[in-house]
């Protein structure tokens, strides 16, 4: 384990990445190597396995050892979520989710009113514990569904009670859906996909820096050069270079920046 590390040596940052995935016999390596680079990340959990990995994980990173505890809309079972409450107050936690809607999978998960139900859960208990959310969102095909739903639950929310602080990872939103997450107060986060698709370059060149974050989504949607490879925390540092390509700010204070919203967002 590196020690010498410590918060504020973090060149780039990775909200978003699973340690439990893929990683089983090398989770340490690939971490120390992130760390090596001057890379921090929150190792995001989906249910109450990777749950409770992501924090025995993260204890071996030490002062820089960050992670989430939640059920993904898809693979979260509603039983297990009085486990992840239990789970929230670890003080390694320092977020809530991955949670939120998923219409994509309508095989593996046909009631969308359950997860919705799920998500308030969440959205409660981060707000209960003062962690911001991490929230998944992927519409079915050829629409904005999910992401339209969210915000219906996200602004209701808003109207009475001050609403946690949350990042959409992995956006795959429009202008128009960004923007209506912006007035919420959202951060957005965006992956490697950007290396190898224009998709997103409206979207990250019109959203207010202070809203912006970079993941790696590990061990999935490499950048280029690995794409097609596993991807891993280290490999950040390649989306955030190209936020900062597409940005209209000088290079060095989107990088800063974007380390800077990471642990604005996280309270780390």
């Amino acid at each position: 384990m590196l020690k010498f590390h410590n918060h504020n040596s973090f060149s780039y940052f990775d909200v978003h990445t699973h340690l439990s995935f893929q990683f089983e016999n090398d989770w340490r390596e690939a971490g120390d190597r992130a760390l090596k680079a001057g890379v921090g990340f929150v190792n995001i959990a989906t249910d109450l396995k990777s749950s409770q990995e992501a924090i025995a994980q993260t204890d071996y990173f030490g002062v820089v050892g960050f992670c989430s505890v939640g059920l993904h809309p898809t693979d979260g079972n509603a039983d297990d979520f009085n486990q992840i409450e239990l789970l929230a107050d670890n003080s390694k936690v320092v977020a809530i989710g991955e949670c939120g809607l998923d219409y994509f999978h309508q095989n593996e998960i046909k009631n969308n009113a359950i997860q919705k139900e799920l998500f308030k859960k969440h959205i409660n208990l981060a707000q209960t514990v003062q962690k911001p959310l991490m929230i998944h969102c992927r519409p079915s095909i050829n629409t904005m569904d999910a992401y339209e739903d969210l915000f219906d639950i996200l602004e209701e929310y808003s109207q009475v009670k001050k609403l946690p602080i949350f990042n959409i990872h992995f956006f795959a939103g429009d202008w128009s859906i960004a923007q209506k997450f912006l007035t919420l107060g959202g951060y957005l986060s965006f992956s490697g996909v950007i290396t190898f698709s224009e998709q997103y370059n409206e979207i990250i060149q019109k959203i207010p820096l202070q809203r912006l974050l970079s993941e790696t989504d590990a061990p999935f949607a490499s950048p280029i050069p690995f794409r097609g490879k596993r991807n891993e925390p280290a490999y950040v540092k390649y989306v955030a270079e190209k936020i900062a390509d597409l940005r209209s700010e000088l290079k060095e204070e989107v990088l800063s920046t974007l380390v800077k919203n990471a642990k604005n967002f996280y309270k780390i």
